[in-house]
């Protein structure tokens, strides 16, 4: 129980900032401090969250006392901020101090303000709510309970084999369900985190990243695309042991290169796979499996099963190298959505079973491969065409390129203006597509919340 056993780790680091250092035992203090002024009876509260050790402070503080919160992203524009704020009601909010706003309680640049004196119906279970990943901003949230963070987090744990050797940075976003994990998993083992807001394309991160001597790096595909373009490969980075990539699959000719560079310098590297719905993870690859799975997201993490759908009927799928719907079975699961504020009443709508919306299929040492999503698929002229294996093939060749599209219109992006017809007619050889239906264009830089997502749905903007 990451939240409530901060005190046991004594004096050891916990936190680290640009200003100071922090023992577990400060940082239980602190959170003991803020939990005095929370009510008793459990309310809802919304986070502003930053990556800043004032969002620590609330996130553990509101899960110890067991109120229901929303992580949401300090950056979303005002709109957007103030229609979930209409949607939920929050009772409180804790959000960066404003001039002339009246705070029941306040730490560093963070307060706590009465919203809404209202009861809101809360189930007991639920505890912490997030965006999904392609919902940054919008209402509809992920609702998760205690004992999903815990069951997860000890998962984490025993397949990475973290310990207090461990120290992670926090280049992820805090309302994002693998930067919590980050932290969680470093928590619940008496590691430390460093926690920083720079980019990881500035100087400042790199030198802060050895000032401290962090151990441990995590990415999604878009932060691993962008650390071999800064040149990651080539830094001096003796402190680097670990490093782990989620949030999307890495093309596999990028797992392969930096897992050749990671075992040249004797660093762990491990690709994972899992979703905001699963708490974070669902599967990891093995380290001595690499090199000949690299295309596989791995095997189900600890108390977890992996199980794949036909496509057309409710029937499992037990034959090697079927397409199906990858499903996942486990303790991590979430109870359902919230799109408004009856929803945080309802009871667990899925039993412990998710329909991940991934398609896949499973070779005969029952390791995993992610072959599609169900929704990214197009029509032209009748056909099925899988935007993720069109995506994979180009980035393979390898074009810097992202793919999209409506029925009859396949969309590609390049950030290489002068390989804009070569992408074009790579694409038309290879899938026999008539040239009328596959656009490409040159974008600058692509699209991607601060999580480092893509936003498909802008790339749709471009060519309407």
């Amino acid at each position: 129980m990451f939240d409530i056993n901060l005190a046991k780790y004594g004096m050891d680091v916990c936190l680290i900032t640009e200003d100071k250092t922090f023992s577990y035992q400060e940082v239980d203090a602190l959170c003991s401090d803020l939990e005095k002024s929370l009510p008793l009876s459990k309310q809802l509260i919304l986070v502003k969250a930053q990556i800043n050790i004032e969002t620590i402070i609330g996130y553990l503080s509101f899960l110890r006392k067991n109120h229901a919160f929303i992580m949401l992203d300090a950056s979303v524009d005002d709109a957007l901020s103030d229609n979930i704020i209409a949607t939920y009601q929050p009772n409180l909010i804790w959000e960066e101090r404003k001039d002339g706003v009246e705070y029941l309680y306040h730490y560093s640049r963070y307060g706590l303000k009465l919203h809404n004196k209202s009861v809101i119906e809360l189930h007991p279970k639920l505890s912490l709510m997030l965006s999904t990943s392609g919902t940054t901003g919008s209402p509809k949230m992920v609702k998760l309970t205690k004992d999903n963070l815990y069951s997860n987090c000890n998962s984490i744990v025993e397949y990475l084999k973290i310990d207090k050797r461990h120290r992670a940075i926090s280049n992820l976003p805090l309302y994002y369900s693998y930067g919590l994990s980050v932290l969680n998993t470093h928590l619940e083992q008496g590691a430390s985190l460093v926690v920083s807001d720079k980019s990881i394309m500035s100087k400042e991160f790199w030198e802060i990243f050895k000032n401290h001597e962090v151990t441990t790096l995590s990415g999604v595909p878009y932060n691993y695309e962008i650390f071999r373009r800064i040149g990651l490969m080539k830094m001096e980075l003796p402190s680097l042991k670990f490093m782990t990539q989620a949030g999307g699959k890495l093309n596999h000719k990028l797992v392969k290169e930096y897992a050749l560079w990671a075992e040249s310098k004797g660093i762990e590297f491990f690709v994972m796979y899992g979703q905001t719905e699963a708490t974070a993870r669902i599967s990891y690859l093995p380290l001595d499996k690499i090199f000949i799975k690299e295309e596989s997201i791995g095997i189900p993490i600890p108390n977890g099963k992996l199980l794949l759908k036909d496509l057309n009927s409710d029937e499992l799928i037990n034959e090697p190298f079927i397409e199906g719907e990858l499903l996942y079975k486990g303790n991590n699961i979430m109870m359902g959505y919230a799109t408004k504020i009856d929803d945080l009443k309802s009871d667990d709508e899925l039993n412990g079973i998710l329909h991940t919306g991934d398609v896949a299929k499973r070779d005969n040492d029952g390791y995993f491969y992610i072959t599609g999503r169900l929704k990214r698929f197009i029509k032209v002229h009748g056909n099925r065409v899988g935007l993720d294996e069109i995506e994979q093939y180009l980035k393979s060749q390898p074009y810097d390129i992202l793919c999209t599209g409506v029925d009859n219109k396949l969309m590609i992006v390049t950030q290489e203006a002068g390989q804009v017809e070569e992408i074009k007619k790579a694409v038309i050889q290879q899938y026999n597509l008539h040239h009328s239906v596959v656009k490409v264009k040159y974008m600058e830089e692509f699209p991607t919340t601060s999580a480092g997502k893509i936003k498909y749905k802008e790339i749709i903007k471009l060519f309407s």
